[in-house]
C-alpha cells in the first residue's frame, strides 16, 4: 500500500523538526501553506526551510497553490463564507496537485505534507488533503509533535467523538438510515466548517451591500 505523511511545524526548533522528519525517513517535504511565511516562526519561512531541507538532502516543494487553505475563487466558498473542502477537492488545480504527489510517491519519495498546526485534526493538511489520499486507499501517517504516528482511522475516530459525543452506535440506533461512513463524512464536513478559512463577507452580505449601494 502506498503511503503519505503529514506534519505540522508548530513552533518547533528547526533541528527538532528535522529530527521528526528523519525519524520517519522523509525525503520530500510538500508545503501546503497558502502563505509560507510567519513572523512568529521565521525558521519555517519558505526561503529558510527550502535551504535547510536541501542542505539535509530533503526535497522541498511549495504546493500552496494546489493545496492551500485560502483561495481567490469565491465559487469555492460555501454560502456561509468558509472554504468548502469538497469543492476544492474537485477543482482541476487540486487534482493536478494530487497527481503530482502520486507521481513522486511512485518514484519512491517518502513525502510529508507540511502545514503549521500542531494537531492534524485542526489543519486542512489532514481534513482536506490527506483525507483525499485516504479515500484513494493511501495509508496516511500523521506525525505528531512527539514523533508518534496517528493514522487516519484514528483521526476519524476522534472526529466521531468530537461531533457525536454520545457515541455513533447510539446515533445509528436513533437514525437507522445513516451508516458509519455517512457519519464520518458528516464529521469531516463539520470539521471543515469549524476550521475552514473564511472570507471577510458572507455571500449574503455581499448581495446586501450591492443592494444598499444601489439604493444609496
Amino acid at each position: 500500500m502506498n503511503q503519505i505523511y503529514t506534519i505540522g511545524h508548530s513552533t518547533h526548533n528547526i533541528d527538532y523538526f528535522l529530527k521528526l522528519l528523519n525519524s520517519h525517513s522523509i525525503s520530500c517535504l510538500v508545503d501546503v501553506r497558502s502563505i509560507p511565511y510567519s513572523k512568529y516562526t521565521p525558521q519555517f519561512n519558505m526561503s529558510e526551510i527550502k535551504i535547510f531541507s536541501n542542505i539535509n538532502k530533503i526535497y522541498y516543494i511549495f504546493m500552496g497553490n494546489e493545496f492551500g487553505a485560502r483561495r481567490k475563487d469565491k465559487e469555492l466558498y460555501s454560502d456561509e463564507g468558509y472554504l468548502d473542502f469538497e469543492k476544492v477537492s474537485r477543482s482541476s488545480l487540486f487534482i493536478s496537485g494530487m497527481d503530482r504527489v502520486k507521481t513522486g510517491i511512485e518514484k519512491g519519495f517518502n513525502i510529508a505534507l507540511m502545514c503549521k498546526e500542531r494537531d492534524p485534526i485542526d489543519c486542512h493538511r489532514n481534513i482536506l488533503v490527506a483525507r483525499e489520499f485516504h479515500k484513494q486507499n493511501y495509508k496516511v501517517n500523521n506525525i505528531l509533535e512527539d514523533g508518534k504516528i496517528q493514522n487516519q482511522e484514528h483521526i476519524e475516530k476522534r472526529l466521531l467523538d468530537m461531533y457525536f459525543p454520545n457515541g455513533y452506535q447510539q446515533t445509528l440506533f436513533d437514525d437507522p438510515g445513516r451508516n458509519d461512513l455517512e457519519l464520518i463524512n458528516e464529521s469531516y464536513k463539520l470539521r471543515n466548517k469549524d476550521i475552514g478559512y473564511r472570507i471577510v463577507e458572507k455571500k449574503e452580505t455581499l448581495v446586501n451591500e450591492v443592494i444598499y449601494n444601489r439604493i444609496h
